[in-house]
């Protein structure tokens, strides 16, 4: 039963915890450039960013969605990072402009980019298309 369980579950947990550990990675960028390296902060943010989405590729391609690296599809990844940093900043300008607490705009973008990111990451960027062999009619 756990076994069935897991498999079910198996992607989206995995994709969760790599989305955690990326966290950590993109903070620990963060603090290294900023005391260590002395980089201005937005630069800094913008390094770690790029760290930390390129990790994210690399293990979600190997662990989660277990399909071979490739730049077209580093190009969807990071396109569908954006987007979720699209839909992160409109949902907490929506809530701001509606009057709501900050914490209840971050509650809704944590409740809903996560999800997207995972539909888009498999049904949009670690999508692997099946060629047909071509019949010699």
């Amino acid at each position: 039963m756990l076994l069935r369980l897991w498999e079910k579950w198996r992607e989206i947990a995995l994709f969760a915890l790599i989305g955690v550990t990326n966290t950590l990675v993109h903070g620990l960028m963060l603090a290294s450039a900023v005391e260590y390296l002395q980089l201005p902060l937005l630069v800094s943010h913008t390094l770690a960013f790029c760290v930390a989405n390129l990790f994210s590729y690399v293990l979600n391609s190997r662990i989660t969605f277990q399909i071979s690296l490739s730049a077209k599809r580093y190009v969807r990844f990071l396109t569908a990072s954006l987007v979720a940093l699209a839909l992160t900043l409109g949902i907490a300008a929506a809530a701001d402009h509606l009057g709501f607490d900050y914490l209840y705009g971050f509650a809704m973008v944590v409740f809903t980019v996560p999800a997207v990111s995972f539909v888009l990451a498999k049904f949009w960027v670690f999508t692997q298309r099946r060629i047909e062999p071509r019949s010699h009619l």
